[in-house]
């Protein structure tokens, strides 16, 4: 009699245990899949050095591993909680605390065994896919084959045996916490729901204020901003300013559950009347009571992740877009090296070739930095000429149209037209030894790698004033070659360049009486007095392009999985509650029926609860997301945000599949 009892107990839990099931299999998938990837000998050393695949895979793994001990130790309570009569059952036919928990344990044990082994079974098979995506986000040259590693199974298992284990002392914690009283507390908690006090309404009211004041001040974050950067330094006041908006949103996030969407529940219009709508409220009044913490966490840790997979995604399109501004074309070299190469360059003709004529030159312009002050100290400009940079401009289509409106007009080239625009203003007025320039426009700087260059700014100026300003000359010669012939012209660099920084100029520049005094000089010069600047010897398009796009892309892909797994397990938890509160509320939905309500009507009511289950948390966790992107996109200007935007909309995606299953189901068992 008494095992009958258990299976029946453990067959009403069946269907939530499989989407537990499915949600582990996927959780145990993802993991191998990333710990495998650590032994594939190939892929590492294709990868090369830079790009520490193994420990950012290991710290995928570790997320992983995070994702799914929070979802099985969730899962884990919400089954126990309820089973709370199953446990007073077997305290009435004999079952001592131990039994009743080895009874558990087992149940738990023989899911998570089962689970690992389908979830082992797919990992396996499905590690080719996962490397060849890998592959194809990194751009490795590499042919991906079928790769079984034991180690990989081996790791898997013991995090699997771990997370068992926490799981197995979580059971004995809280079987021991059951009591008889547990239905008299149940009704009690019930009334308790259904009463809001006055403090109860005040923090209510607090829990909304704190959500649009967050959100509004995300909107507004420049304008706040540049103020706190004023008073507080430009790092310093836009980590404070960040770090109130995240605790803004967070406790209003909580207490919106809490409270907020409490006391609005409690109100109970007319027009409800007309259907089943107070049920409605009711209901979700009564879990509002019992679980804001599940859903304000659920809302926290979602839009958390979407924010986080938005500023890797905006770092990695500004690194990507990065690599056109600093290698331009296919090389660009110092004179001096490409004379030592250019006899060697006819295997891979026929190519472009611009040579560039720069001058360093002292030069003076007021730069303030909200926070940081004003830079107002001269330093070394290159210049180069209007026709230089149209000719360039040819090969290099990044580059705007600039018109000089007169011959002491100039246009300014800055790298912090990339970062930090909003907090940059520039003096209209450039100072030179021998006058004065007018600033007409600021652009970002896509001129190539500054390293190659000696000053930390760039300005385009007339042929006139290019050749009228004394400096010290230097060419650069930017040479572009046939997609087709990239790799030979790489393979020539590395076989007659070494890379070495040299060319070395010194100078010891300050501002008298309005006049910039001091000289730049080639060589060292003393090391007690000014500053000594060395250039590189080249910058190669490929070898850009392939050390940021390995990184980047490893990022991406480990983040991109952790964040699909994240909001998978999300779904699943929110889908056993439902399932789980469904089964004890089927004979409310039975009474409604003998009452003469439609069926339309009862099913009408059961979409209408699981919509505000699912949906409120993840539009809340997205609206935290896309504020939070604004913010970034403050920060980091012309970066593209169109992959976490998808991303957002596939976290809604999964969410309605998982809403359209549970509401399905639902319709199936009443």
């Amino acid at each position: 009699m008494l095992i009958s009892i258990i299976w029946r107990g453990f067959k009403k839990q069946l269907s939530n245990y499989l989407i537990f099931f499915f949600s582990l299999i996927f959780a145990v998938m993802v993991y191998y899949s990333f710990t495998a990837m650590t032994y594939e000998q190939p892929l590492i050393r294709s990868a090369g050095k830079n790009t520490q695949l193994v420990g950012m895979l290991g710290f995928g793994s570790f997320a992983v591993v995070v994702i799914l001990l929070f979802f099985m130790v969730n899962t884990n309570r919400f089954f126990i909680e309820n089973r709370r009569k199953d446990i007073s059952i077997f305290h009435l036919y004999g079952l001592n605390y131990y039994q009743i928990c080895l009874w558990f344990i087992l149940e738990i044990l023989f899911i998570g065994i089962f689970s690992f082994a389908v979830g082992i079974s797919l990992g396996v098979l499905l590690s080719k896919l996962f490397s060849m995506i890998l592959v194809k986000a990194m751009d490795l040259p590499l042919k991906v084959h079928f790769f079984f590693s034991t180690d990989a199974i081996l790791a898997t298992g013991l995090v699997i045996l771990f997370i068992l284990a926490v799981v197995s002392f979580q059971i004995l914690w809280l079987v021991s916490g059951s009591k008889f009283s547990h239905l008299k507390k149940l009704r009690l908690r019930k009334i308790q729901a259904m009463k809001i006090p006055l403090w109860q309404k005040v923090f209510g009211s607090i829990g909304a204020l704190f959500l649009l004041s967050g959100w509004l001040m995300a909107i507004a974050y420049i304008i706040l901003a540049r103020k706190a950067s004023d008073y507080f330094g430009l790092f310093q006041g836009n980590a404070l300013l960040m770090g109130l908006i995240f605790v803004l949103c967070v406790i209003g996030s909580y207490l919106f559950f809490a409270f907020t969407l409490r006391w609005y529940n409690s109100y109970r219009p007319k027009r409800l009347n007309k259907n089943l709508g107070i049920l409605s409220r009711s209901e979700w009044q009564l879990r509002l009571f019992s679980e804001w913490r599940f859903f304000g966490s659920i809302t926290v840790a979602l839009g958390l992740a979407l924010a986080f997979l938005g500023g890797m995604a905006a770092v990695a399109s500004l690194e990507m877009r990065s690599v056109n501004e600093i290698a331009p074309t296919s090389l660009m070299i110092t004179r001096q090296s490409y004379e030592k190469l250019a006899p060697k360059l006819q295997s891979v003709a026929p190519y472009q070739r611009q040579s560039l004529h720069f001058k360093a030159v002292p030069g003076k312009q007021n730069v303030e930095i909200s926070g940081e002050g004003t830079n107002s100290q001269p330093e070394i400009m290159d210049m180069v000429s209007i026709s230089d940079y149209r000719a360039f401009q040819k090969i290099n289509p990044t580059l705007e149209d600039i018109q000089l409106k007169s011959a002491r007009s100039a246009v300014v080239l800055s790298s912090y037209q990339r970062y930090f625009n909003d907090y940059t203003r520039y003096s209209k007025s450039i100072y030179l030894k021998q006058g004065k320039l007018t600033v007409q426009r600021t652009h970002p700087n896509f001129f190539g790698d500054m390293s190659l260059r000696y000053g930390t700014g760039m300005i385009v100026v007339s042929d006139e004033i290019f050749n009228e300003t004394p400096g010290l000359s230097y060419t650069i010669e930017a040479i572009d070659v046939a997609p087709q012939n990239e790799n030979k012209l790489n393979h020539l660099i590395r076989q007659n360049l070494k890379g070495d920084w040299d060319y070395p100029i010194h100078y010891d520049l300050s501002w008298k009486n309005k006049q910039i005094v001091g000289e730049i000089t080639a060589g060292e010069g003393p090391k007690k007095d000014g500053s000594t600047i060395y250039r590189s010897e080249y910058t190669s398009h490929q070898e850009n392009y392939r050390s940021t796009r390995s990184s980047l892309g490893l990022i991406l892909f480990v983040v991109t999985f952790v964040t699909t797994t994240f909001i998978i397990t999300t779904a699943s938890m929110v889908t056993l509650r439902q399932l789980s509160e469904f089964k004890q509320k089927r004979k409310k939905y039975g009474l409604l029926r003998q009452m003469g309500i439609p069926d339309k009507a009862i099913y009408r009511e059961i979409n209408r609860e699981n919509r505000v289950v699912f949906f409120i948390p993840a539009i809340l966790a997205l609206i935290h997301s896309m504020l939070a992107i604004s913010v970034f996109s403050h920060i980091v200007k012309n970066a593209n945000y169109g992959f976490v935007y998808l991303f957002c909309g596939l976290m809604l995606i999964v969410y309605a599949l998982f809403y359209w299953v549970t509401c399905v189901y639902q319709k199936k068992i009443l």
